[in-house]
């Protein structure tokens, strides 16, 4: 059994991974890019798989350690139980998420637009 604080530890003892807000939670990213955060209302590990279909053969692979709520049923997440979660699980969870991840080409971000200066002609 671990918890959040533990787990929050492992994630972010992953290389390459930083915590910043995402939906107003504390979540943690690699190479821009969702990786895992502790749910804020279960105690659970929210980690984003690869699909959804991913996602249904863990939830039947190991019920006990996976599990959704119906908010994630159409998105490629999983939670992950806290009480059935060791710190080799988690850490081999998140690294070969997070070699997924950084194989994904870069996210292209959008230059941010700067407010133009009105001229007064005279």
């Amino acid at each position: 059994m671990l918890s959040k604080a533990e787990a929050r530890k492992i994630m972010l003892a992953i290389p390459g991974t930083d915590e910043r807000l995402w939906f107003n939670q504390p979540s943690v990213f690699i190479h821009d890019r969702f990786l895992a955060k502790t749910h804020d209302k279960e105690d659970a590990v929210t980690l984003q798989v690869g699909s959804t279909e991913m996602r249904d053969v863990m939830l039947q692979a190991d019920p006990k350690l996976f599990y959704i709520t119906d908010h994630y049923r159409k998105f490629p997440f999983v939670l992950i139980r806290l009480s059935a979660l060791t710190k080799p699980v988690l850490k081999q969870m998140l690294v070969g998420r997070a070699a997924q991840l950084a194989a994904m080409p870069p996210i292209k971000r959008r230059p941010k637009k700067t407010a133009k200066k009105k001229t007064v002609k005279r």
